[in-house]
């Protein structure tokens, strides 16, 4: 099965499965690349490291604690609502066309949803969830031309949404929303001895060019302001 294809089938853009490939994802069936995404992008993923009794080791001779061994070593965990709270203020920045301002803000909520709990599900609106997933969703995902960017759902329903035949679990949209390799910023790793990675990137960097938009900032889907139009011209 080509890369191209299975993106599609996955709903995610075919960068991602590039790199997943990479990491050992199987690409011949759509079975096994699902089964392999449900196995490797589990919420453990995305969660920070939280103190776990079974982890602590066992008892040795008694000593007095260093200072790290002291400090915390772990934020504690956000809730819904501090993430939900931080969504509003990107939703309202996104309304008034701040575009700079949404994006800051959007790595700031990453950086929440790097320290949710197993069982979070914040409702973000969908022109919030867009500004997380942008680089990771599949061009032609229904969240993309969804009428009211406005509505409001979690991450379960942006699952549905972002893929109909093959729905991401709510700790997949979680995953992918926290970026954790900052991907959204840097852009994807470069793999140029892989044919099929260089052919699919000459075709996405076509595609990128007849869209007003910046990679720069992680927003490749939004506009630019006129201003900015010379500084993204091709040289």
């Amino acid at each position: 099965m080509q890369q191209k294809e299975l993106a599609n089938l996955l709903g995610v853009s075919p960068a991602m499965v590039s790199r997943h490939a990479k990491r050992g994802m199987p690409t011949d069936t759509l079975e096994r690349a699902e089964k392999w995404r449900k196995r490797h992008l589990e919420p453990g993923r995305v969660k920070g490291h939280r103190y776990t009794p079974s982890h602590d080791p066992a008892p040795g001779p008694a000593r007095l604690p260093s200072l790290p061994e002291v400090l915390p070593c772990v934020l504690p965990a956000v809730l819904d609502v501090e993430i939900e709270t931080a969504g509003d203020l990107i939703d309202a920045a996104l309304i008034r066309g701040n575009l700079y301002g949404g994006v800051i803000r959007t790595m700031q909520l990453r950086q929440l949803l790097r320290q949710t709990t197993d069982d979070a599900s914040p409702r973000l609106t969908l022109r919030v969830w867009l500004a997380l997933l942008d680089c990771t969703l599949h061009e032609t995902s229904e969240i993309r031309f969804t009428p009211n960017q406005g509505a409001f759902a979690t991450p379960g329903e942006i699952g549905a949404l972002a893929c109909p035949a093959n729905p991401w679990p709510a700790h997949t949209v979680l995953f992918h929303a926290c970026d954790i390799d900052d991907d959204a910023i840097n852009g994807y790793p470069e793999y140029p001895d892989d044919p099929e990675w260089v052919e699919m990137m000459a075709e996405e960097k076509a595609e990128n060019r007849k869209l007003r938009c910046s990679r720069v900032f992680g927003c490749q889907g939004y506009p630019l302001p006129p201003e900015w139009a010379p500084l993204m011209a091709e040289p």
